[in-house]
């Protein structure tokens, strides 16, 4: 029997008038978790935020991290779900518990092969303690298989995108959150052609030395990329964000910002449609993130910019990416307070996009990012489309 098809993620696949004005507009969220359309094996606990998602051959595969509370703890775990109705109901598809915290789950479909991965964290709440990268792939039975571990040792994989048949990661690893002096965490981006070696795009991978950690990125209609980052350590760049890029015959080799824009962008996520490049991601409500405090010591403004931030209401938002002015530009928020933003996006057609999101509960829009984190209601996981109509 044939197997079903699912919608290419991939832009290249799709043919969007480029003269044409696209308007985005958002459908009403669909609340998935917790519900009671999940199966009773994949249990929701009260902190339901990590979370991706994937069609492949026909189904909606989604995972996410549910735990006691925002911060790392040895209950968290990760469920697997999928649907073939896109969400209406669900079918269990199996779980990992590892005894610690586990974060960034991601599903990569190359070459016909669906894989789940994440990597594992520690247990102490007040600390980022990323340990090891594990993957399992799903077998032509409808089966996942075991868990192996793979990549290097405390590395962090944020975004992954499949291109003409290509698997492209960015990553980070180094001295994350070790504030008090200058970071030097190695940003990385490299690609795979089956989905289990990696290699570096150029030289040993490193596109940013400094403050980066996770990188949202996307290829233009001409093969470059486009690249956000978020820049929360701090560098001699300052604090925030850049927007970089590299040409398509030198993808390894990217130009960033000489300076951070002063907006910090946590958990971005980039697509496009036709010529034009969206970014989703956490905004800071009452920011910018970086104050410009140049009367405090590097160490000192790391400590108050990220005390100050926590401190204030957030959403997750959409945005588009000025490519002339090389900034970006808000559009509109989703659905978001408090404890918001881990976006996952799958390619429905050539203008819908199914967009995955958690968030405190809507009844109080101005809660604080910390209370949203701390507060017993926990958070949620919906699910809304994206539709880029003609204007």
């Amino acid at each position: 029997m044939p197997k079903a098809q699912s919608p290419s993620d991939d832009p290249k696949d799709y043919t969007v008038d480029s003269a044409l004005t696209y308007v985005p507009t958002l459908s009403e969220p669909s609340w998935i978790i917790p519900s009671r359309a999940l199966p009773p094996e994949a249990k929701a606990q009260p902190s339901n935020n990590n979370v991706d998602l994937v069609l492949f051959e026909g189904r909606l595969y989604l995972a996410w991290r549910t735990a006691p509370t925002h911060f790392a703890s040895k209950d968290a775990k990760l469920h697997l779900i999928s649907s073939a109705d896109l969400g209406k109901t669900w079918r269990y598809e199996t779980s990992v518990v590892l005894g610690s915290d586990m974060r960034e789950p991601a599903f990569v479909a190359l070459n016909g092969t669906l894989r789940f991965q994440f990597f594992q964290a520690g247990t102490d709440m007040f600390a980022f303690e990323p340990k090891a990268q594990f993957r399992m792939t799903l077998g032509p039975d409808g089966k996942w298989g075991p868990l192996e571990e793979w990549g290097e040792a405390a590395e962090v994989s944020w975004s992954y995108k499949v291109r003409n048949g290509v698997a492209w990661r960015s990553s980070y690893k180094g001295a994350h959150y070790e504030f008090g002096k200058m970071p030097d965490i190695s940003a990385r981006f490299t690609r795979s052609t089956d989905g289990l070696t990696w290699e570096p795009v150029k030289g040993d991978g490193t596109v940013y030395r400094g403050g980066v950690s996770e990188i949202a990125f996307e290829f233009d209609e001409d093969g470059s990329l486009w690249a956000v980052t978020r820049n929360e350590d701090g560098d001699a760049t300052g604090f925030g964000s850049h927007v970089c890029t590299a040409p398509k015959d030198d993808l390894g080799t990217w130009t960033c910002s000489a300076k951070s824009s002063p907006e910090r962008y946590d958990s971005p996520k980039m697509f496009r449609h036709g010529k034009d490049l969206y970014l989703v991601a956490r905004r800071d409500v009452g920011g910018p993130f970086d104050q410009l405090r140049t009367d405090l010591t590097f160490g000192d403004m790391q400590t108050f910019y990220n005390a100050a931030y926590w401190g204030r209401a957030k959403r997750t938002a959409l945005y588009q990416l000025d490519k002339e002015k090389k900034a970006v530009v808000w559009l509109f928020d989703l659905p978001s307070c408090g404890d918001t933003s881990f976006p996952a996006i799958a390619r429905l057609g050539a203008h819908t996009f199914l967009i995955a999101n958690y968030t405190s509960p809507l009844d109080d829009l101005d809660i604080s990012w910390v209370k949203g984190q701390t507060q017993d209601k926990g958070t949620k996981i919906y699910l809304t489309t994206l539709m880029l109509q003609p204007k």
